[in-house]
């Protein structure tokens, strides 16, 4: 039953929507080019000899570059339009990929990768706003699950083949690698109908906020503040699991990548029932049942010494969150005004790129002050706490 109403709803993208199979195909190549370079960064940052407090301030310097602008990216959509916005967006992605790949100056590294964040406030809320705006409030999770799966399927495949890239002709080449993905996944993009005939661009971020009742400010800073903890917690676990691998348990590349790839792999198996599950019984019901887990998977780390039982630890947090990811996204639509939806997932977004920010430097302060394990006990208590934000929703 399942299976067959996933097909009809892929029907449906292919007779109704055909921006959204291009925006797909898109993904699948843009992600396989984040994948190449996102979870292995610390690696490749110590390479360059950076420590580990380093390393978690070159990426939540390049989360802040984002968050920044993230805020204002209702005004932006509206001035550039989402084709335009996700253009500039895959751009700041190839050129800065590129340029990091031609220098081993950890200083300059980090202003490139600081220029590299910037790209997610254009492409995030560009492509969240497009996808909503495209799908009925009855099957938005599912359809949003669809979407994601670009990321679960290319986020199988890049990482454990950038480690061995890496490991057998060195960094330059994934990171090469990477520049050529974003340039191929423009291709989709430039092919993407005029959205001024598909989609409305909403108004101003500012206009929305001053135009709250103060309920609806009281529920955007709730969905604001979900986000930043989630990823904060995922910051921290994605910042220090590859250092943790390499330095406690001496794994090479290929196998640190291994994780991610795995785990990547139950997203492509969970994705799409996620969404269904969430349309089917509730978004808030399923999202707060699907997190309760993750705080336990993390609070048992550093009490094991097998990598095996790390990976199983790892695939059930990360494959639990990825069944919230289309819940997370839609709920939107319940909560708040159709107009809005561009603007409040630039506010969602400040909150995620805000999270991506501190996340590391509390990864980084806890393993270098109080020990390997430290940073996996503290994101499982901030999952913990976000539950409550979104239970609460109204």
């Amino acid at each position: 039953m399942m299976f067959r109403r996933t097909l009809k709803i892929i029907k449906q993208f292919n007779e109704l929507e055909k921006n959204l199979l291009l925006l797909f195909t898109a993904g699948l190549v843009l992600v396989v080019g984040l994948q190449f370079i996102q979870p292995l960064f610390p690696v490749f940052l110590q390479s360059l000899d950076a420590s580990e407090i380093q390393i978690s301030l070159i990426l939540s310097l390049s989360s802040l570059t984002g968050t920044a602008l993230m805020l204002s990216s209702g005004f932006i959509m509206r001035r550039l339009g989402i084709k335009k916005m996700l253009l500039v967006g895959v751009s700041i992605w190839a050129l800065s990929t590129f340029l990091i790949s031609l220098t081993k100056d950890l200083r300059l590294v980090t202003v490139l990768y600081m220029v590299h964040g910037l790209a997610d406030a254009f492409v995030g809320p560009a492509r969240m706003t497009m996808i909503s705006t495209s799908a009925s409030p009855t099957t938005e999770a599912t359809v949003f699950g669809l979407m994601s799966l670009d990321w679960a399927i290319a986020g199988t495949i890049a990482p454990p083949l950038s480690g061995f890239l890496a490991e057998s002709y060195g960094w330059r080449v994934p990171l090469l690698g990477a520049s050529v993905m974003f340039l191929f996944g423009t291709i989709p993009i430039f092919m993407l109908k005029d959205e001024a005939k598909t989609v409305r661009v909403e108004e101003n971020v500012e206009d929305v906020v001053d135009n709250f009742p103060k309920p609806r400010l009281s529920t955007t800073l709730q969905y604001f503040m979900f986000g930043f903890l989630s990823m904060a917690a995922q910051s921290v676990v994605g910042t220090m699991l590859p250092l943790f691998l390499m330095n406690q348990l001496s794994l090479p590349a290929s196998i640190i990548g291994l994780f991610f790839s795995c785990a990547n792999i139950v997203g492509v198996l969970i994705q799409v029932p996620g969404g269904m599950f969430a349309d089917r019984y509730g978004k808030k019901k399923l999202i707060t049942l699907l997190m309760l887990p993750i705080p336990l998977l993390y609070w048992v780390w550093g009490l094991v010494d097998s990598w095996w039982v790390y990976l199983l630890l790892f695939v059930l947090s990360r494959g639990l969150m990825s069944m919230t990811g289309p819940a997370t996204l839609a709920i939107v639509s319940e909560v708040f005004p159709e107009g809005q939806k561009g603007s409040i997932f630039g506010i969602r977004m400040t909150g995620v790129r805000f999270g991506s920010t501190v996340g590391p430097l509390i990864g980084g302060f806890m393993y270098s002050n109080y020990g390997p394990a430290s940073p996996f006990l503290v994101a499982g208590t901030m999952f913990l706490i976000a539950i409550p934000f979104i239970f609460t929703l109204k």
